[in-house]
């Protein structure tokens, strides 16, 4: 079994678009075969909504479409001679389209499940050789590696087996998988002749659900449509639920666009504007999950303002790729009013984290072919094996490991999933700062982006998660925390330094510790002690004693020393011991010098120093006489040269 993890170079075409032309218009200028979708290649369209499977629907000759989600084939299919293939579509029914000659040519739009699980085994049962009868054209093709992961029956094996055949999306995805080379595949790129760039905002923030309260309070005095795209059904519930707790929407404002087993949810929620397909008309607030980010053809007459959310703190697979996810997005809205406008406003608002962990591409290869190895090794174990029991043992333990992830049904490998492990990996890159995320959604260059960086300082998605975490791992995510505010100070003169700390305080009031041990020794003594709490209060006591020397000694309070003293110094007269010690304490103290004396009990790491008897050596010379009651000073003068120490 052999691993690849270069991408492949796949040699290069590229045509222009004007602007009103489809890609039907495009394609009988050129004049491909049945003015359809040219063979063999990946097609980068570029601008989404320029007609590609309606090209290949329009064209003479049967033809398998693979669409991703349902929405996208009821869309397509419904009300037309078209046939769509998914859940609710019987064999019988194929059977019968395919048998029907009334319908010809063939346009079969099918899901890839429906696709293994009905579409092929009625090609068989029927003698057709779909392989040469049919033009295979897979839409929205980075679905298959984004999507894989986690649905593995995305995946049409028979695929290259087509002797015509073709992928296309407006952001189709690199690939690794070398059967493109061998099928002579070329990288088709549809250019348009004309500024197809989006207007579009930016909001990076560290309070996530705040700034969404915001946004929406904003919209709703205004919008005539709100249309809402996050991946997480939790999520858009919550959404939802307090709009209406709020009272900004009532019962009947909402409906939500999610997969049918997500209806169920919601609906038991009591969240009843639940749909598994578009249904239009919209509401005022409409959300809708992944399945209907791509492909699917959203037609209304009002411009509607569009929210786009990655919310990683809440839902790490949130998190929306800036090259495919936000692209097809905003592809949805087909109308064109008020001129070319398709919509009123889109705004992406995301958190960013710099503690986020990614693999690099050459971790990725050692991690999958260490896998690889182990995978071999057990399988040449199992192979061996003689002795039916440890045989089973044997394949039960293989069956565990993780390499089986890059497996088909059948023990072959799947390039797609490795292609998905670089790319979540690729994804989860830009959510590492805010200066990744801006120039990643800037190098799409789908959109004239305004940014606005709401990330420095303190958020309430800063403390998100510190409820799970042990009180380590807390102290771990502070330190970090106050390093990163440090450097915002850095970058930004300007920036209210003291006012974060206080915030981050209040924030974690029982963290106050680890707060203030930051503060003093910084973040290294703290890492070098390893978090624990013994040692970190051992270099606390070290700092303060250092610290207390320090300012002990410096001018300011040496110069009030020198002044409080002054008048016992010129006449030589004496001075209770305590007296002194409590005027000197004063001082220490109206300075910030925190002290104990001998009996008062005085403990802990806060302490700088101790008064003692000999204390007043280091400021004046003098006489003890301590055989009158109470005992006295006679303060000589003021030891000046203490300005040097």
């Amino acid at each position: 079994m052999k691993l690849s993890f270069t991408p492949i170079n796949l040699e290069r075409e590229e045509l222009t678009i004007s602007k009103g032309e489809t890609l039907l218009d495009l394609y009988k200028r050129e004049g491909y075969p049945d003015n359809g979708t040219p063979t063999n290649r990946i097609i980068e369209k570029v601008e989404p909504g320029i007609g590609a499977t309606y090209a290949e629907l329009e064209c003479k000759r049967n033809s398998v479409i693979t669409e991703p989600n349902v929405p996208v084939i009821i869309g397509k299919t419904e009300g037309t001679d078209y046939l769509g293939i998914y859940e609710k579509t019987t064999p019988k029914q194929i059977e019968a389209y395919l048998q029907n000659g009334k319908c010809m040519p063939k346009k079969l739009v099918t899901t890839p499940e429906g696709y293994k699980t009905k579409l092929i085994p009625t090609f068989k049962k029927l003698g057709i050789d779909w392989h040469k009868e049919y033009f295979c054209l897979y839409d929205e093709c980075e679905k298959l590696i984004q999507d894989t992961g986690f649905r593995p029956t995305i995946r049409i094996k028979d695929f290259f087996d087509y002797e015509r055949k073709a992928y296309v999306s407006a952001t189709p995805l690199g690939t690794r998988n070398r059967k493109f080379l061998d099928n002579g595949f070329k990288w088709l790129k549809v250019t348009p002749d004309y500024d197809y760039k989006k207007d579009a905002t930016l909001i990076i923030t560290r309070s996530f659900n705040r700034t969404l309260r915001r946004k929406l309070r904003k919209l709703l005095s205004t919008s005539k449509c709100i249309c809402i795209f996050y991946k997480t059904t939790d999520g858009i519930a919550r959404i939802v639920q307090n709009l209406l707790k709020e009272g900004l929407i009532k019962d009947g404002d909402y409906k939500v666009f999610c997969s049918d087993k997500s209806v169920k949810k919601l609906k038991s929620m009591e969240l009843h504007h639940t749909h598994d397909h578009l249904e239009l008309p919209l509401a005022k607030v409409n959300l809708f999950t992944a399945r209907f980010f791509s492909a699917v053809d959203i037609k209304i007459n009002k411009l509607a303002d569009i929210l786009v959310l990655s919310n990683y703190k809440q839902a790490m697979h949130s998190m929306i790729d800036p090259f495919t996810e936000a692209v097809q997005i905003q592809g949805r809205f087909r109308n064109k009013l008020d001129g070319d406008r398709r919509y009123n406003s889109l705004t992406f608002i995301a958190n960013t984290n710099d503690e986020l962990e990614v693999k690099s591409d050459e971790e990725i290869e050692k991690s999958i072919t260490t896998d690889l190895r182990l995978y071999l090794d057990m399988k040449i174990k199992y192979d061996n094996e003689t002795d039916e029991t440890d045989k089973a043992t044997i394949l039960k333990n293989l069956n565990r490991l993780s390499f089986n992830e890059f497996l088909d049904d059948d023990e072959e490998l799947s390039e797609e999933v490795i292609d998905h492990v670089f790319n979540e990996e690729r994804v989860t890159s830009y959510y590492q700062s805010p200066e990744a995320l801006i120039n990643a959604y800037n190098a799409t260059g789908h959109f004239r982006l305004q940014v606005i960086d709401n990330s420095h300082g303190v958020g309430e998605d800063d403390n998100l998660s510190l409820k799970k975490l042990s009180t380590k791992d807390v102290w771990k995510y502070l330190v970090n925390q106050l390093e990163r505010l440090e450097r915002d100070k850095q970058n930004n003169p300007d920036f209210d330094f003291d006012a974060e700390v206080r915030e981050l305080e209040r924030m974690n009031s029982e963290q106050s510790f680890i707060i203030e041990a930051y503060s003093k020794i910084g973040k290294a003594p703290i890492e070098a002690a390893k978090y624990s709490k013994s040692k970190i209060e051992k270099e606390l006591k070290a700092y303060n004693l250092q610290q207390g020397e320090k300012l002990r000694f410096s001018p300011n309070v040496l110069a009030e020393i020198e002044e409080e003293f002054r008048n016992e110094v010129q006449i030589q007269c004496y001075i209770a011991k305590s007296d002194f010690i409590k005027r000197l304490g004063r001082i220490y103290t109206a300075n910030g010098i925190t002290y104990k004396i001998h009996g008062d009990g005085m403990k802990g790491n806060k302490v700088m120093c101790q008064i003692t008897e000999g204390t007043v050596e280091d400021y004046f010379d003098h006489y003890s006489y301590n055989s009158q009651t109470p005992p006295l000073y006679k303060l000589l003068r003021f030891k000046s040269e203490l300005g040097a120490n």
